[in-house]
Parts: structure tokens; C-alpha cells; sequence
């Protein structure tokens, strides 16, 4: 039928219970697939063959579900094209498979990081106690997030690398509780992705970076955003428990 190729902006991670979620990082939209669907994709990932990967997966069923295999199958096909998950060439077109990183790579021309802003006694500004900056965090969140989501994973992904130093768990725990405290000021929506990257904006605000992530759970499947500083999940109590959450997806 053709030859598949998975974009690099799908990131997927694969469930204990044999699904699979997948992050679209041009829209932000996650998509859960049930294990027949995990093992189609599985072997299209791999080979890039929509027809060797069909013929793999079919036989491990019985004879009689064969064709509804390949049925299913076209037809998840067409879903994951028209959604962008996929993208399909002639089976006689060269097709390069790679596997989808999870964080995006840094932009080729970097430029050279900025110098701490200084306060009235000479130190580097940070997030502790600014009450206004964590508004003003908060604000240009809200705006990104109206963009399309590439859009903002790149304006987040240029911030960050202009910041001099990682932030610290201590001033990213800091930058995380301001950000909670404005945002229940705030009437309209403000969730974990809103507070998330409130928290990651504040801290590059005052010259710190952070990694903005983006994970799932399963059963029944759920979706979170939070920090991390340090490798560690920086977390307040709108976060809740992080135990199950699988990163997908970081900046």
C-alpha cells in the first residue's frame, strides 16, 4: 500500500497495559491507541512497510480475523495520515524510519547565553517573593498557549537557552508556589499546563532554566504538565501524586 514514516513531532510512550499514547508537538493533542493498534504502529515505526507490518500483526491471530486485521488497519491508516501521526509515500519511494526523540533538539544557531539580570545590590534577580513577576509569568503563559502549541514549544524552547544557569529545585519550588498563588486570583482557566509553564516563564524571566514536561497515566489514561529542575519533578499541590506519570514530552 505505501511506505510509512512517523514525524518528528509525534512522540509516543507505550502503557504497561499494551496501549500506547502518543503527544502531536505541533498541536499539543494526545491520541490513545489499544494494544492491536500499538502493535500496527509498533511495526510501521520499525519497518516503515504499511503491508509487512499488517502481514506481522495479523498473524498472530487466528485465520479468520485476518482480513478483519487488515481492515482495521486501513482504516487506522487513513486516521493516523489525516491527523499528521503518519506521513505516506509510494511503497517504491526510500523511506528513512527514525525513532522519534522525546525532547526536541537545541536550534543549530545558539545564540550565546545573556548575563544574569542584576537587582539594586548587585546579585542576580530571582523568582523569591515577586508576586508581580509571577503575574506577569503568568500572563505571557496564558498568551503562548493561545498560539498553536509548535508555536509555543519553539518561543519556550528560545527562552530557556538564553538562560544562563538550570534553576535550582529551592528557586524553582519557589517560582512554582508564586505562580499557584496569582493564578487562583486569575477568573478564567488555569490548569497544570497554564501553571506549568507560568513557572517555567517566571523562572527564564530571572535568567534560570527549567524543563517544561508533559506526560500521561493509564487506566483510565490522564495527561499532566509540570516542571523539572535538576531531573527532579518540582511540584505543588495542584500537581498531586506524579507516581504514575510518564514524561512524553519535554522542552
Amino acid at each position: 500500500m505505501a511506505a510509512f514514516h512517523i514525524p518528528e513531532h509525534v512522540h509516543e510512550s507505550s502503557a504497561p497495559h499494551g496501549g500506547t499514547v502518543l503527544l502531536d508537538a505541533r498541536t499539543g493533542q494526545w491520541y490513545a491507541m489499544n494494544g492491536t493498534a500499538r502493535a500496527l504502529w509498533s511495526e510501521w515505526r520499525e519497518s516503515g512497510d504499511f503491508d509487512a507490518g499488517v502481514r506481522t500483526v495479523a498473524a498472530r491471530f487466528p485465520p479468520a480475523l485476518g482480513e478483519r486485521v487488515r481492515t482495521d488497519a486501513g482504516q487506522l491508516a487513513e486516521v493516523l495520515v489525516r491527523r499528521g501521526l503518519v506521513s505516506a509515500a509510494p511503497a517504491t519511494a526510500p523511506t528513512a524510519v527514525p525513532t522519534p526523540a522525546l525532547t526536541p533538539s537545541p536550534p543549530p544557531d545558539k545564540a550565546p547565553p545573556r548575563p544574569p539580570r542584576r537587582n539594586g545590590r548587585g546579585s542576580p534577580t530571582t523568582p523569591r517573593h515577586d508576586r508581580p513577576g509571577a503575574t506577569a509569568a503568568l500572563l505571557i503563559a496564558l498568551c503562548l498557549l493561545r498560539l498553536p502549541f509548535g508555536v509555543t514549544v519553539r518561543a519556550v524552547a528560545a527562552l530557556t537557552s538564553r538562560c544562563p544557569r538550570p534553576a535550582t529545585e529551592a528557586e524553582a519550588a519557589v517560582a512554582v508556589g508564586l505562580v499557584g498563588q496569582v493564578a487562583r486570583l486569575h477568573p478564567g482557566r488555569v490548569a497544570c499546563l497554564e501553571l506549568s509553564l507560568a513557572a517555567t516563564v517566571r523562572l527564564a524571566l530571572a535568567g534560570l532554566s527549567t524543563e517544561w514536561c508533559l506526560g500521561s497515566a493509564d487506566d483510565p489514561y490522564r495527561f499532566h504538565a509540570w516542571i523539572e529542575a535538576s531531573g527532579r519533578p518540582v511540584t505543588s499541590s495542584y500537581d498531586g501524586d506524579l507516581t504514575d506519570f510518564r514524561k512524553v514530552f519535554s522542552v
